[in-house]
């Protein structure tokens, strides 16, 4: 019985680092996928955002702080996916209008 408590507390503690990995590593995905459709130059502040949560996200795993790595993390995603989307819209947004200005 005390064995079985044992494993069941050892999974539990283990269950820190690996999702807190994990989510890092979909924002850093993001982040990626975000500057490659230009996000630096057409969201920069929900890149620079997705960046600095990322980074502090990292120094919170450093400390064992996995809970609050996670939650900065998981914010870091969240800008990283807008900026995505940002950068995304507005870099077709021109040539939309370039399409409707020639028609006329």
């Amino acid at each position: 019985m005390a064995l079985r408590g044992t494993i069941v507390a050892c999974l539990l503690l283990g269950c820190g680092p690996v999702t807190t990995t994990s989510v890092i590593d979909d924002a850093d995905g993001a982040l990626l996928r975000a500057r490659a459709a230009n996000a630096d130059g057409y969201a920069l502040y929900e890149a620079t955002l997705a960046d600095l949560y990322l980074a502090k996200a990292r120094e919170e795993q450093g400390h064992a702080r996995y809970a609050d790595a996670q939650a900065l993390a998981a914010d870091a995603l969240r800008f990283a996916q807008a900026a995505g989307r940002k950068a995304s819209e507005r870099r077709t947004a021109p040539a939309a209008d370039d399409a409707a200005v020639s028609k006329r």
